[in-house]
């Protein structure tokens, strides 16, 4: 009996405590940066580097993050240095960015109704927040 009323104790205070976190967003952005012409076999690529917003340029460490094709299989991780690259076909989509294991919707960039044609490559930069306690 005393051990239930501890535990549902312990489960109370840990109630209290984390919902007593006072969260902020710090808001992360994306960048359309160029868009141009290659040849690619009338296929077509995103490119694109991910870093955290504010981040300082001469520190390595850059994820890993996930970038995504919205309502398709197409995804990638990006590499060590943030660069990231994701083959695909002509059409319009939105592509999505998060930092691996990110749990908030809030810290997911994303960039809607990218319309892109056969042999073009669009760079896309994007810059992830972060949460502060």
């Amino acid at each position: 009996m005393y051990k239930r009323f501890g535990f549902i104790l312990f489960l109370t205070a840990l109630l209290i405590n984390v919902s007593c976190l006072n969260r902020h967003f710090i808001n992360g952005r994306s960048e359309l940066v160029s868009i141009t012409d290659t040849t690619l076999n009338d296929s077509s690529i995103f490119v694109g580097s991910v870093h955290w917003v504010d981040w300082p340029i001469n520190y390595t460490f850059q994820g890993p993050f996930e970038v995504w094709i919205e309502n398709t299989h197409l995804r990638t991780i990006s590499d060590s240095s943030g660069y990231y690259f994701i083959n695909t076909i002509p059409g319009t989509y939105t592509i999505k960015c998060q930092s691996e294991g990110n749990e908030w919707a809030q810290l997911i960039e994303e960039m809607k109704n990218l319309e892109i044609m056969k042999n073009k490559k669009i760079r896309i930069n994007f810059y992830i927040g972060y949460t502060v306690e």
